[in-house]
């Protein structure tokens, strides 16, 4: 879950992107790419939820069971 400071932070950066394709300040394929960025700060503002920070939790959640268990590759382990 974003903060509400988060959620304003992404409703600016849409806000922002969509700016700059609308405007015609971007053309062609950048601004193609800032409707897209836009939309998708849109949509992680309005859901107030970042895929980023799951992300983040995932692979910390994976390096604190890796530092706990240590597994070696079938072909190395003695029998």
């Amino acid at each position: 879950m974003l903060t509400r400071d988060g959620v304003i932070a992404r409703f600016i950066l849409a806000f922002c992107f969509f700016f700059l394709s609308g405007t015609e300040i971007l053309t062609g394929g950048l601004a193609t790419l800032s409707g897209v960025l836009g939309t998708v700060e849109l949509a992680t503002a309005l859901l107030r939820y970042s895929p980023l920070q799951e992300i983040i939790a995932i692979v910390t959640e994976k390096s604190e069971n890796n530092a706990t268990k240590i597994s070696y590759h079938p072909a190395l382990k003695q029998r």
